[in-house]
């Protein structure tokens, strides 16, 4: 075997995110499960993709995204965050009705500002006002369009306030869209291009509280709204699973379910996203075997390139996907982290399974850290509940997991918030809570796989667990952070 000299494993694992991460790697690595079908297809108006993070979202956006720009080059594309539309609005502390309006016109906002910075030479009065509405968001430059504008003035307030489209001040001020629902109406009912809008991360800050509900339900109706109310658009969004199983204020949930792409990655199209960008790295580095090689057919060769040797895990000798996997609780994201955690102890040479447990303590603080951000809306307090656990057992029954966490977490607080949206009312919340989170597995017997809470939900909750047949262990990842041998 000819190994390849100097491996960089920042630059073959790429970036954290997929909004971030190189055009061409992303297509070259990017699994496209059948599932993915009806979000990928272009006739759908309207589509959301719903995972953990750290799943592919992003990244399921953005290969989309490029793909319309490749098969059709006059198409509008536009990618933007929840982040860039709440900043664009006023959305604190309304009434629902009031909010799903609002979403509507800074979205339809945001995409006439794109057709103003895209329009070259603008014709008509309605493109004009795209134009200034653009520049006044500091999204073009000035051009002579500014010019024409100011001198027209008086008559121009006129023909654009028929079409409801436009405003100009005093005469010798830009225009902005003023109403941007009917503007984008006036101006796609032409039928002249399809506008694709990509909107990640609406619930980046979401907080699990009235406000937050009612600003996030109402964004995901104002899409409906206007996916079915605006001809040729095509909308798309992400959205954490926990973050939507939270809006219990959304009204028209029920409506929106079957436009909702769920992401769950199989151990094999796992394999295909590790090794895949093992393959595309090798073949940008010139690595001539790479030019030969497919992910099925040489996944030894393409482990080999990278690991050495079979890794020791639960009492056997086995490939280092198993415990990588593992370990980064089947997430794409963390998976590449982990590799270029275990890849600095490494230096340039091939990992080997040290590298890996030298980096569990920084991976496991990392993963502490990540989860606090995704699932602290659910539990105030979650930073605190799993500091609880620092220097204790690694592994427990029900009846001693439900004493650990009575003692020392429950029994130093004041007062211990809601779980999950209810009232705190026991501690058996708190166990479940941690198992749904992953911070907790689950094992019958000495030697049995371990089982998360994605392979059986509801396996706290069963006489099994009652009669403390189950075991409840931290997850190996966190172990070395928090000191549990």
């Amino acid at each position: 075997m000819v190994y390849f000299d100097g491996v960089d494993y920042d630059a073959m694992f790429g970036s954290d995110s997929g909004e971030y991460e190189r055009d061409q790697a992303l297509r070259e690595y990017f699994v496209e499960l059948p599932q993915f079908k009806k979000f990928f297809n272009a006739d759908n108006k309207i589509g959301f993709v719903r995972a953990r993070k750290g799943m592919g979202k992003s990244a399921m956006l953005k290969v989309l995204s490029l793909r319309r720009k490749e098969e059709r080059p006059d198409d509008l594309i536009i990618f933007t965050t929840g982040n860039e539309l709440m900043g664009m609005g006023d959305f604190t502390g309304k009434s629902q009705a009031y909010l799903e309006n609002h979403w509507k016109q800074v979205i339809c906002k945001r995409i006439c500002i794109e057709i103003g910075r895209k329009i070259d030479f603008a014709v008509t009065d309605l493109e004009m006002s795209f134009v200034e509405a653009a520049e006044l968001e500091g999204y073009k430059d000035l051009n002579i369009l500014s010019a024409l504008t100011e001198r027209t003035g008086g008559m121009l307030q006129k023909v654009l306030s028929a079409v409801g489209g436009a405003n100009i001040i005093e005469g010798t001020k830009k225009r902005g869209v003023e109403n941007a629902e009917q503007a984008l109406k006036n101006f796609q009912s032409k039928g002249e291009r399809t506008v694709w809008l990509f909107i990640d991360d609406i619930d980046a800050k979401y907080i699990d509280d009235d406000d937050h509900q009612q600003r996030v339900g109402a964004f995901f109706s104002a899409l409906r709204a206007l996916a079915f109310g605006v001809s040729g658009l095509r909308l798309r969004a992400s959205v954490r699973t926990d973050v939507w199983r939270n809006l219990r204020k959304m009204e028209d949930q029920d409506k929106l379910r079957e436009f909702i792409t769920d992401i769950y990655w199989n151990d094999n199209a796992l394999s295909s996203i590790f090794t895949r960008k093992i393959l595309t790295y090798l073949r940008r580095e010139n690595f001539l075997p790479a030019f030969k090689w497919n992910e099925t057919q040489n996944y030894p060769d393409l482990m080999d390139q990278i690991f050495r040797g079979r890794f020791h895990w639960s009492g056997s000798a086995v490939d280092p996907f198993i415990p990588m996997k593992f370990l980064a609780g089947s997430r794409p994201r963390w998976m590449g982290q982990l590799a270029k955690m275990a890849g600095a102890h490494a230096g340039a040479r091939r990992i080997d399974e040290n590298n890996v447990y030298a980096a569990m303590r920084d991976f496991g603080q990392e993963k502490i850290s990540d989860i606090q951000k995704e699932h602290s809306h659910q539990f105030l307090q979650l930073d605190k509940l799993i500091q609880s656990f620092r220097g204790g057992k690694r592994e427990y029954n029900r009846y001693q997991l439900l004493k650990a966490i009575s003692e020392k977490f429950v029994g130093k607080i004041v007062s211990v918030p809601a779980v999950n949206g209810f009232p705190y009312q026991n501690v058996e919340q708190l166990a479940e809570f941690l198992f749904e989170i992953d911070f907790l597995v689950a094992h019958r017997s000495v030697n049995s796989d371990f089982i998360t809470y994605s392979n059986d939900p509801d396996l706290f909750s069963t006489e099994e667990n009652n009669q403390n047949k189950i075991m409840w262990t931290v997850h190996s990842s966190y172990r070395n952070f928090l000191g549990i041998n």
